[in-house]
């Protein structure tokens, strides 16, 4: 192969591009159950993966259109990622405060 670049034509949509996080949502993507006629069956590992997949069922990124059928929701898991940000902004706001108040306390001109 020779050191030049070619150019990669984009697949279809953005979806195919899609990247997430964790360990079950990839795997849904990866075997491209992302809609309700793709769904697959899937049964979590017990503790933490558990715990995270109800989690993910609740926030609707992961739904059951049948028995034991489950597929990815990307916009319930963008919406659900775009208000866990919007809850930590104010958090977040008011510990840098608390910095900078302490600093401020303890700062010898």
């Amino acid at each position: 192969m020779s050191g030049r670049l070619t150019r990669v034509e984009p697949r279809g949509t953005v979806r195919d591009r899609y990247l997430v996080h964790g360990t079950i949502a990839p795997r849904f993507v990866e075997a491209r159950a992302v809609t309700a006629s793709d769904a697959m069956p899937f049964t979590p590992a017990a503790g933490r993966e558990a715990k995270a997949f109800a989690a993910m069922i609740a926030d609707g990124s992961i739904r059951m259109p049948a028995a034991g059928r489950f597929y990815f929701d990307m916009d319930a898991y963008e919406a659900a990622a775009a208000g866990r940000r919007a809850r930590r902004v104010p958090v977040l706001l008011i510990v840098s405060l608390l910095i900078v108040v302490v600093a401020l306390v303890f700062y010898r001109g």
